[in-house]
């Protein structure tokens, strides 16, 4: 099966899901212009929204010719991305930034696991009040038998 064109993928940039979640751990990978260019580190700067609201420089590990890093998603907003070296030099996309949708929904468990926990839950705790039970009848028959 091919794999999907990303949006940004000509520039070098990739992030690891098609799909962003708030509270999803995305892997950003970095092979664009500043690397091409001989860069020895580089930064991802990220923010959300128009505003860059959260704003923050990611310090990304070379790994081949590729910078990778991990971000976590905190906000419902687009997730905006820019490029910097150690020199200063910027990739920003020629100043429209690398963006990514993000849902305002956090990744969901599957009914079905949320189900089985709390079955499982559910049968805990009625074992436990059958046990207490049990142990309770058994003092009673204990001193009955005491007192006779």
């Amino acid at each position: 099966m091919a794999r999907a064109k990303q949006l940004y993928e000509e520039n070098g940039v990739q992030v690891s899901k098609s799909s962003i979640r708030v509270g999803d751990e995305i892997t950003l990978s970095y092979s664009g212009l500043l690397v091409q260019c001989g860069a020895e580190s580089v930064y991802a700067h990220i923010g959300y929204g128009e505003n860059w609201e959260a704003k923050e420089f990611i310090p990304m590990e070379r790994c081949n010719d590729v910078f990778k890093a991990k971000i976590k998603v905190t906000h419902p907003d687009s997730l905006n991305i820019a490029f910097k070296d150690s020199g200063d030099n910027w990739d920003n996309n020629s100043y429209l930034n690398y963006s990514f949708k993000v849902s305002e929904k956090p990744a969901r468990t599957t009914k079905k696991a949320s189900s089985t926990t709390e079955k499982k839950t559910a049968s805990a705790k009625k074992s436990a009040e059958e046990k207490t039970t049990s142990k309770k009848t058994t003092k009673k028959t204990a001193a009955k038998k005491t007192k006779s």
